[in-house]
């Protein structure tokens, strides 16, 4: 038997979790409230009364932890072994969710049965997409579904890219109001890019990190390999940065903010860097990575700023700017989401095919 549970964060990386009846009878009813934090799982048992209507209301609105108990008086709220198996279920439930990871926003999960057999269709198709991503039976549940109905198997996967791709799109929206570092700690703007550089339009094979192979050179902390196993590198600077800004001394013109002249400068040191040691880059991520990669002109991406409020003369400016550069471009945040959101469209247009 399989079923819901709703999770609606209601501050930063704390969630309230769907309610589960521990017991009922015909006049009462007792509910556990799971609440869901970074450490772990809590929450509230919330014992209720039936009214005249057919709405449940709060027994007594007492909270124990403030009653003002007098000396040798207890209160007690009994639970039932079967109460303590659903209360047990519930935390357990919970837990996995919170291994995870909390999700912005409200977010379902479904619960199932493992080694149960699903039926897959249309109706069913988004409670399916997670059930697929519990490990104890992903593998067996690939493995069956692509035998027996491959074209089916071919649509979930495409659904499940598309799913997992727009939850990364909604946390970059989510990201870009608020402030983050640019280089330092697992939440910086720069591990984040690492994790998700499909944003830029291609699937890169593998991200080279500096600190995993022996060179003394200038390079930067991370070199990108395309799908045909040539080089990108890429420079981040913050979101709230400025890009271009208008030249007082030429009214009408744009020119490059002092924190993109300085990241052109940067890339640009890269660039030649890695020319000079590509053939000890080379061996290098050879021994380390197993990979053969060309140096034929390596690109350099620069991320930085944002295009909200921009008008089109604006936008003309940094298009001018950035064809004015050899193999060097400047990228906004507000371009990620253009071609994240294209993207994503394109696996929509693709289920409508396979549809």
């Amino acid at each position: 038997m399989e079923k819901t549970i709703k999770v609606k964060t209601v501050g930063k990386n704390f969630a309230e979790s769907s309610g589960v009846i521990l017991y009922e009878t015909p006049d009462t009813i007792l509910v556990f409230r799971p609440e869901l934090h970074g450490g772990g799982v809590r929450g509230y048992l919330v014992r209720y009364k039936k009214g005249r209507t057919e709405n449940w209301s709060d027994l007594n609105e007492n909270n124990f932890t403030k009653i003002h108990l007098e000396a040798k008086t207890k209160i007690e709220i009994e639970l039932k072994t079967n109460a303590i198996k659903k209360l047990q279920q519930s935390i357990y439930e919970n837990q996995k969710i919170v291994n995870q990871g909390i999700k912005y926003g409200e977010t379902e999960y479904v619960v199932a049965e493992k080694n149960k057999v699903i039926y897959v269709d249309d109706k069913n198709k988004f409670q399916v997409f997670h059930k697929i991503l519990e490990k104890e039976y992903t593998d067996d549940f690939w493995r069956l579904l692509t035998e027996s109905e491959p074209e089916l198997a071919t649509r979930l996967s495409i659904g499940h890219i598309l799913s997992g791709k727009q939850k990364v799109l909604d946390e970059l929206r989510e990201r870009l109001t608020r402030k983050y570092p640019e280089t330092e700690g697992p939440s910086s703007w720069q591990q984040w890019i690492y994790l998700n550089n499909w944003l830029f339009g291609l699937n890169y094979l593998k991200a080279i990190q500096k600190n995993k192979i022996n060179i003394s050179g200038i390079i930067p902390d991370y070199i990108f390999i395309s799908p045909d196993n040539f080089i990108d590198v890429l420079e981040i600077k913050l979101p709230e940065e400025d890009v271009i800004v208008e030249d007082k001394n030429h009214p009408g013109t744009y020119k490059w903010s002092s924190k993109a002249n300085e990241a052109i400068g940067q890339i640009v040191n890269y660039l030649g860097e890695i020319d000079r040691l590509q053939g000890e880059l080379k061996r290098e991520i050879k021994r380390v990575y197993r990979l053969d990669v060309s140096f034929v002109k390596p690109r350099g991406f620069i991320l930085i700023g944002q295009k909200d409020g921009w008008d089109e003369f604006k936008k003309e400016a940094l298009r001018k700017l950035n064809f004015a550069m050899h193999g060097v471009e400047v990228l906004t945040y507000t371009d990620l989401l253009y071609r994240g959101e294209e993207l994503i469209q394109m696996y929509k247009n693709k289920e409508e095919v396979e549809d």
